[in-house]
């Protein structure tokens, strides 16, 4: 009896754990598909844009960026040569902090919910600052973001490009962009980031001189006791 208990335990335990490989394998071509489908996308709005006359910077020439946060970037030559420029790039707009009238916040060659769960590589991430007294909400399509570029170079770099003064519209021209929802559990993860990133800002109390003390307790006995 005991033995049947035992094998018909492991025969469970086996189909679960088959379950579960078939749900992740199944999970992964799914994202994989999603991947691909959405760099057709980009790709096909960015064929648009430069058949217009429009001069885009190329994802595949910051994917040729090296380096880590830890010993910093090391940029491909032609990158380097549009530094301080005025570019436009074409990509997916994924949260930062905030995601109402936004006044920064992540651009990607393809889209992912949050930024703190999937941790996109740092040569794909590049940081939107909106021009003075512009903000925008997140949408679902493809944008076209324009501004004067800004490599971050160093040991410790948090982001390697950074587009400031920038505007945004719809990657298609005419296009239409809907505003995108994201999940409570997502909001969660940014307000947490954001909260641990200003409590390293926080700076120590400078130290203090511990109180003198008072006359009765810092005076000694004038003869010993008899």
């Amino acid at each position: 009896m005991r033995r049947r208990v035992v094998r018909d335990i492991g025969t469970f335990l086996g189909v679960i754990i088959i379950l579960g490989v078939v749900v992740f394998v199944n999970g992964q071509m799914q994202r994989g598909t999603l991947k691909d489908r959405m760099e057709k996308v980009r790709q096909t709005a960015e064929a648009k844009q430069r058949g217009s006359g429009v001069e885009l910077l190329s994802w595949d020439i910051l994917r040729k960026t090296t380096g880590s946060r830890r010993t910093g970037p090391t940029f491909d030559k032609r990158l380097v040569e549009k530094r301080d420029d005025t570019v436009s790039i074409i990509g997916f707009m994924v949260p930062l902090y905030d995601f109402r009238n936004i006044k920064e916040f992540i651009l990607l060659p393809v889209p992912i919910e949050c930024y703190f769960c999937q941790a996109p590589p740092m040569r794909d991430v590049m940081l939107v600052q909106m021009a003075e007294n512009m903000t925008v909400d997140l949408v679902k399509e493809p944008i076209i973001v324009s501004g004067h570029l800004t490599l971050n170079e160093g040991p410790g770099t948090k982001f390697f490009y950074v587009i400031k003064d920038a505007t945004r519209g719809a990657a298609e021209k005419g296009g239409k962009l809907t505003r995108k929802k994201i999940s409570t559990e997502h909001v969660q993860h940014a307000i947490g980031a954001k909260q641990n990133e200003e409590n390293q800002k926080e700076t120590l109390l400078e130290g203090q001189e511990p109180p003198k003390a008072t006359t009765s307790d810092s005076a000694a006995p004038s003869e010993a006791p008899k």
